[in-house]
């Protein structure tokens, strides 16, 4: 068991506290064949989301919802998302077992945005997957981020950042790298 103080003991039980009174779990919802639950929060907007997603498939009308739920919340655009995530956080709860609620960090980043944020922090990339879609920043209410980070690590489906002082997990599309 890795060592956590009791401050951030107690600041990430309130946070999955709060995740489920704002998006309760989904072990009531009826489910159609192949298709996954996925419930979010968005840490920033404080929005929820809850969809029913096809592996390999992604309808319009779900294309629609996470795109403008994955918006840049600095600047209000909006960017089609790589359905590629979504495929992978289905895996992940799978492998996992988790039914815990997806808190999003970071969605889609505009340009101007991630330039804002480059300037601020060296800890982005000029060419971030954020910038086409094809990246979030999440944390999982019911998995420890090391346990997300390495289930996604021996997925080997994308690239995986661990920033475990801001608790955390980098997860895209690109191509599979660790840091």
């Amino acid at each position: 068991m890795p060592n956590i103080s009791r401050r951030r003991f107690l600041i990430t039980a309130a946070q999955a506290a709060a995740g489920l009174l704002v998006c309760p779990p989904l072990t009531g919802w009826a489910r159609e064949p192949g298709k996954v639950p996925l419930t979010f929060f968005h840490t920033h907007t404080e929005e929820c989301l809850r969809i029913l997603h096809t592996p390999g498939r992604c309808s319009n009308s779900i294309q629609k919802k996470i795109k403008t739920f994955l918006r840049d919340f600095r600047t209000g655009d909006v960017h089609p998302i790589d359905p590629k995530l979504l495929d992978l956080l289905c895996k992940i709860q799978s492998v996992t077992g988790s039914r815990g609620t997806i808190e999003i960090i970071s969605g889609y980043r505009s340009p101007q945005t991630n330039n804002r944020l480059r300037h601020n922090s060296s800890g982005v990339a000029s060419k971030s997957l954020h910038m086409k879609g094809q990246a979030v920043d999440i944390r999982i209410t019911d998995l420890p981020t090391w346990k997300l980070r390495n289930t996604a690590a021996d997925l080997r489906a994308g690239g995986v950042g661990y920033y475990a002082k801001s608790d955390f997990v980098h997860l895209d599309t690109g191509r599979f790298r660790i840091w």
